[in-house]
């Protein structure tokens, strides 16, 4: 049982309902605040992680067997994923020990297509955020992994960081 909080799923409200609702929570979380000011949140080094509309609605979304998803969801509302959004927020600001993992994907001309940050928990949740030109974060969408799914994320990509709480870091072994 994780010590972060769980957000409660209502049981009055249906799949669309509940999309709604968990909208209010992440946008005022993470997009603006309730006088329509924008929230600037920052990851444990400082830099700057944008949230958008589109993110959230793969965040709290899933697909019935992810493995053959392609990226596309075909359920609308995943509750795992919903009632772990402030787990979202404290894996950014590095409030738990955090494995941070790059990988880079490439076209077939080599050119560098996208850069992508993965945060893994001990929680076994993963964060990804998609790195920009302009040294920005994107935040792309979060989800609970299970061991096959964390083993794929460890086999494609290098690790950069294991980030403890208190600052300390561990850098990956040469």
């Amino acid at each position: 049982m994780s010590a972060w909080p769980l957000l409660a799923i209502p049981a009055d409200l249906d799949d669309a309902a509940l999309v709604e609702h968990f909208w209010g929570y992440f946008r005022r979380a993470y997009i603006e605040d309730t006088d329509g000011r924008h929230i600037d949140i920052r990851d444990w080094r400082g830099v700057l992680v944008i949230f958008s509309k589109f993110a959230y609605d793969h965040a709290i979304s899933g697909h019935e067997n992810y493995r053959d998803g392609l990226g596309m969801h075909d359920v609308k509302f995943e509750p795992r994923r919903a009632e772990r959004l402030p787990w979202i927020g404290l894996t950014v600001a590095g409030e738990a020990v955090i494995e941070v993992r790059h990988q880079e994907r490439r076209g077939s001309r080599g050119r560098r297509l996208k850069g992508r940050v993965l945060i893994v928990t001990d929680e076994a949740y993963v964060v990804v955020l998609d790195r920009q030109d302009d040294g920005l974060l994107r935040f792309r969408t979060a989800f609970p992994a299970d061991a096959s799914y964390l083993r794929k994320i460890r086999s494609e990509g290098g690790r950069v960081e294991l980030h403890k709480p208190s600052g300390e870091k561990e850098m990956p072994q040469s």
